[in-house]
């Protein structure tokens, strides 16, 4: 099964910024995760949909699995540049 990808306003406002190198990593990364959601480092315990993946050398991306809908929701895309 494949996830569809969502971003939250705040994460579409932060790839604003990305260079272009940056941008094709989170890019392949979201490809990946819309394929395979749980494997992904879990950010809580006690909230297992909550979830966060690095993306190439340039940052981290962190997401909401909705099983019921099958959309992965983007709500933060931090980056070290």
């Amino acid at each position: 099964m494949s996830y569809r990808v969502e971003l939250h306003a705040t994460a579409l406002a932060q790839v604003g910024g990305l260079p272009s190198d940056a941008f094709d990593a989170l890019v392949s990364r979201l490809a990946d995760v819309a394929e395979r959601p749980w494997d992904a480092m879990a950010l809580y315990n006690s909230e297992p949909e909550f979830r966060q993946v690095i993306f190439g050398t340039y940052g981290l991306v962190s997401f909401y699995v909705d099983e019921t809908k099958e959309t992965i929701r983007v709500f933060d895309i931090t980056w070290t540049g």
